[in-house]
């Protein structure tokens, strides 16, 4: 019987689930191995979201609005801003425009953490990408990029409906 051939928003999706599964696997594992690094904390999925925004946003963030980047609601927001003041990886200052609020930026220590993990991330991808030529490898980032940027654009259709 021929193997019949999977659509592919099957494939997609299943890949998007083996991602996933592996990510988890792996912080499970080093969490399991290491306890975490001796430099910070190793952060979890909502915190590194949270660093993660602010690493794109020079003049830091409202809470409010790092509330919206990583979507969850602001009480939890100002908790993870709690949590991550007090391990170090951010600061908060008053807002130059209006000295009653507050913008969150990254201290050193958060965005060595930020970096390491992006250089983590990347080296993965190179050793993934390895088995492609180099005309694959910028076809596959093209359409990716077009993929979640698709994606993104559905989200926020779905949130706002």
């Amino acid at each position: 019987m021929p193997k019949r051939e999977r659509a592919p928003e099957d494939v997609v999706e299943r890949a998007l689930v083996r991602i996933r599964r592996d990510q988890q696997a792996a912080r499970l594992h080093r969490t399991a191995t290491k306890g975490g690094s001796a430099k910070a904390p190793s952060p979890g999925a909502a915190r590194f979201r949270y660093l993660d925004a602010l690493d794109e946003a020079e003049d830091g963030m409202a809470i409010s609005e790092i509330a919206a980047a990583i979507g969850v609601d602001r009480p939890r927001a100002s908790r993870l801003t709690t949590e991550l003041l007090d391990d170090r990886l951010i600061e908060r200052r008053a807002d130059p425009g209006d000295s009653r609020y507050a913008r969150i930026r990254l201290t050193a220590r958060g965005r060595s953490l930020v970096d390491d993990i992006h250089a983590t991330r990347r080296a993965a991808v190179t050793e993934a990408l390895a088995g492609f030529t180099a005309e694959e490898s910028h076809t596959f980032a093209a359409l990716l990029d077009r993929f979640v940027t698709a994606w993104q654009r559905r989200g926020s259709a779905i949130q706002h409906r």
